[in-house]
């Protein structure tokens, strides 16, 4: 079958015309677009993949047989940086194992500990501060004993009579304490995104960590970067309570660059949340803040899958349930009773 090479522009501009949404740009590559939520611009060529679950039968024809389309190495190479970002994510595992009495991995431990959250009688560091919707809630001014809702990333009095219940609860702060004393306190937010993630803020730093979030501790101190883990006997950590410790991640990140140790036990934060001296003090006397000791499994908890959505409830609901009884009355006003 022959075409005149007169034919070809017509062929061309009607593939045009049917074809709206594809754009041509002769001999120059245009970036990628990048959100928030990625990392620099980098140009990526994606091979159709088929992920398989391991229980499944293989496909006719064998199943040793190399991914469709691929060649024999660059599967190898494929199968190779699964694992490898498996190892990544898990923590100390080796892959390919599955044995029943195999170890469990620093992830499967933290996830598999229990949540629990006890009263505390005052502020400490280590312990959580939680938003009474009382007074967070309340619009008149005189009631709020807290005066700067901006600190707390809030234009004003939380409104929950404008909002769904986890938005609410999501609005409401929720902060850990990292210091308290006669001189003031400082803390940091645990349900505010700065929108980066580390490796934004430096590869050769953070690249074995590079799609953990950033998260905003607070609006002062903005050059002070935190980071917060479950990881014992770290060179240059402090501790802040029984399991919580502060600091430490340049001797940690070989670890967690090669897998030994699990990136999920450490959490990032940009900036912090301070208090002058009594001042919250005052503010827990005056009814403002739920006092409360927390698990670091409950800290430290990942409440965001890999797109950045939401998988679990906000942190301060999921404190005020683990809280059972206590935590009864502010968890109602917001999600009511039967809830």
């Amino acid at each position: 079958f022959f075409l005149s090479a007169k034919m070809f522009p017509c062929l061309l501009s009607a593939a045009l015309l049917l074809t709206p949404s594809l754009s041509l740009d002769w001999g120059r590559a245009r970036p990628l677009r990048t959100d928030p939520h990625r990392l620099s611009p980098v140009r990526v060529r994606v091979s159709p993949l088929r992920l398989q679950v391991a229980d499944d039968p293989p496909d006719d024809g064998g199943g040793g047989e190399a991914e469709e389309g691929l060649p024999d190495a660059e599967s190898e190479g494929i199968a190779d940086f699964r694992a490898q970002l498996m190892r990544q994510m898990g923590g100390g595992g080796g892959g390919g194992g599955g044995s029943a009495d195999a170890p469990l991995s620093d992830r499967e431990r933290l996830m598999r500990s229990v949540e629990t959250a006890a009263l505390a009688d005052a502020p400490a560091p280590g312990r959580m501060l939680l938003a009474n919707p009382a007074k967070f809630c309340s619009r008149n001014p005189f009631a709020r004993p807290v005066k700067d809702l901006g600190r707390f990333g809030l234009d004003g009095p939380v409104s929950p009579d404008e909002m769904p219940p986890d938005l609410t609860a999501q609005m409401l702060p929720v902060l850990l304490l990292l210091e308290h004393g006669e001189g003031g306190s400082s803390a940091v937010l645990l349900e505010r995104r700065t929108g980066a993630l580390m490796g934004d803020i430096d590869i050769d730093s953070f690249g074995c960590v590079a799609i953990a979030p950033l998260w905003l501790g607070g609006t002062q101190r903005q050059n002070a970067l935190s980071a917060l883990h479950s990881v014992e006997g770290l060179e240059g950590a402090a501790p802040l309570r029984d399991g919580l410790w502060l600091g430490g991640w340049e001797a940690a990140r070989p670890r967690v660059a090669d897998s030994s140790l699990a990136a999920a036990r450490f959490k990032f934060f940009l900036g912090a949340t301070t208090w002058a001296a009594g001042q919250l003090e005052a503010e827990v006397a005056a009814g403002a803040w739920i006092v409360v000791e927390g698990s670091p499994e409950l800290v430290l908890k990942e409440r965001l899958d890999g797109s950045g959505a939401r998988r679990a409830k906000p942190v301060w609901a999921e404190v005020l349930s683990a809280l059972g009884e206590p935590g009864r009355t502010a968890y109602e006003a917001v999600y009511g009773s039967g809830d």
